[in-house]
């Protein structure tokens, strides 16, 4: 009897356990022009302890964060950040191509640090997303930093639930990214045009150095 009021009771108990929902970020729809510019690598970006989990994170006071135990990033936000960022400069049509692989014609290499990606609870009714990341890029040949900035936007969420804190997130990251794109879009095209100025010049060398070769050898 006490083994079958217990299967009841466990029974009972699973039948309540929520689903866990899957949430992503969404760059608005853009149409592109045709793409110019140099190619670009966006990598996984870092992501500070605190926010290196698929579950997404609120906070209810400035000393305190928690986690949704059955709402979650579909992706780990340094993944996801990435995904939307190679998305929204893609759609730009100010670089030839933007991919997350590793690309050989690419000048420079984009990545960064997630340091907070969250829901605000500023009060009962009012919520904002709030997202802060560092971005950097360096010179893919020489693996020298280029340039980097801390971005951090909020943004009200106007649907109280998940799936609203998952749109205020990616209207805050398309300012970020929409900021971003121009400083990124211009160290991209010097450090390109460096690269070949360097590379014309050493075969500009190695061509008089023949020449001298062979007139030694006359």
């Amino acid at each position: 009897m006490k083994r079958a009021l217990l299967c009841l009771v466990l029974s009972a108990c699973a039948g309540k356990v929520p689903a866990t929902r899957y949430y992503q970020l969404a760059s608005p729809p853009t149409p592109a022009p045709s793409n110019s510019g140099v190619a670009l690598v966006v990598e996984t970006l870092d992501t500070d302890n605190a926010y290196d989990d698929e579950r997404i994170v609120y906070r209810l006071t400035p000393y305190r964060l928690d986690y949704y135990d059955y709402h979650r990033w579909s992706a780990p936000p340094g993944t996801l950040i990435g995904n939307f960022l190679e998305a929204a400069f893609e759609a730009s049509g100010r670089f030839r191509t933007v991919t997350r692989e590793a690309n050989s014609a690419a000048p420079v290499i984009l990545g960064g640090r997630v340091i907070a990606l969250e829901e605000v609870d500023k009060s009962k009714t009012a919520w904002v997303g709030h997202a802060v990341i560092e971005l950097r890029l360096v010179d893919a040949v020489t693996g020298d930093l280029v340039w980097s900035q801390q971005f951090e936007e909020n943004e009200p969420v106007k649907e109280q639930t998940p799936e609203g804190l998952a749109q205020a997130l990616s209207r805050a990251l398309d300012r970020i990214a929409r900021n971003a794109l121009p400083q990124i879009a211009d160290h991209a095209t010097q450090v390109a045009r460096a690269n070949d100025a360097a590379k014309a010049a050493k075969t500009t060398s190695a061509a008089k150095s023949n020449d001298t070769s062979r007139s030694a050898r006359r």
